[in-house]
């Protein structure tokens, strides 16, 4: 016996044929709700458990982050996401540009094969430029399909519908930290980028996988 076999007593103690039919469709009405409560309940016990788990992973790697200099200027952007409640594994994917340890995991987790990336020129050189070797182009694509990843694959309902709303909403915030971090990617392989082509760039890129998350089966919670 367990509790969907439980019937309030409100909907028994009455006697008679008529009440006993009362009471058998009043007991089928509860267990369907039971069991619908029981779905609920294991789906968002399973999405707490997938948000935890990706929370650890962003704190872990928010240690060595902190602990080096090179990313002072984006940890203040950084914070301000994580107090608005942007989930952990698109926060994740957004450093993972800049730092392939990240990357590197992501890609583990959905068994691919991890990313060779060790370009630098020594002169300055338009992102746009002709000499740009096609490799730079290459690791943003290849940052995309991180995001697509980590987003898509075992995706919890409750983070993927929180990050539906929040890009929705078309912040500032968002945008400034993925331009950041973009453009510290580009700087350490100094190569330089407009404002307007990077924000025109990124844009592109965040909604087109808006795009991609809405496409998934959520479910609402």
């Amino acid at each position: 016996m367990g509790l969907e076999d439980y019937i309030p007593d409100e909907w028994v103690w009455e006697s008679g044929s008529g009440s006993a039919e009362k009471a058998k469709e009043a007991s089928e009405k509860f267990k369907e709700q039971v069991r619908k409560a029981s779905a609920w309940i294991k789906r968002t016990q399973k999405d707490e458990g997938k948000a935890k788990k990706q929370d650890m992973l962003l704190a872990n790697f928010l240690v060595k982050i902190i602990l080096n200099r090179k990313f002072d200027d984006i940890l203040d952007l950084l914070f301000k996401l994580i107090d608005k409640w942007y989930p952990s594994n698109f926060l994740l994917w957004i450093l993972s540009l800049v730092y392939i340890d990240i990357s590197d995991k992501i890609r583990e987790i959905n068994n691919m094969e991890s990313i060779v990336f060790d370009y630098k020129i020594w002169e300055q050189i338009d992102f746009n430029d002709p000499e740009v070797d096609p490799q730079v182009k290459k690791r943003i694509n290849f940052w995309v399909e991180d995001i697509i990843l980590s987003s898509t694959a075992d995706y919890s309902h409750l983070l993927t519908n929180r990050l539906i709303e929040l890009l929705e909403k078309k912040e500032d915030d968002i945008l400034i930290f993925v331009n950041s971090v973009f453009n510290l990617f580009l700087k350490d392989i100094n190569v330089t980028i407009s404002p307007s082509e990077s924000n025109n760039i990124l844009l592109f890129i965040i909604w087109e996988i808006l795009k991609k998350i809405k496409s998934l089966d959520l479910e609402e919670i």
